[in-house]
């Protein structure tokens, strides 16, 4: 749909200017109507943590897990999440898996 992704370049952008709180308010939406799509789903993911909002940014770096073991990206966004809560021996785990799968951050 044309406003859909008018609408995410518009989240990318906010993104892009650390308009964090922004981008989730226009991401959460476009994720309810597209739930699997894997971009939205990443950049609502960076867009929570960026806003400090640990919680939900695991939340959808778990989902983002589970859709898709082998994504490096995912585990290491996960990873930081956890380790950003002070989870780091349960961040472990994801951090290791996100460097064996080439996505070292």
């Amino acid at each position: 749909m044309i406003v859909d992704l008018l609408s995410f370049e518009l989240a990318r952008t906010a993104f892009d200017e650390r308009r964090f709180t922004d981008a989730v308010s226009s991401l959460e939406p476009l994720l309810e109507r597209n739930p699997d799509d894997r971009s939205l789903r990443e950049l609502l993911a960076r867009s929570y943590f960026g806003a400090a909002m640990l919680g939900k940014a695991e939340e959808q770096a778990r989902e983002l897990v589970r859709r898709a073991p082998a994504d490096g990206y995912a585990h290491l966004l996960l990873a930081r999440s956890l380790e950003r809560q002070s989870r780091t021996a349960e961040a472990r785990g994801h951090r290791v898996m996100a460097h064996v799968l080439g996505a070292d951050g």
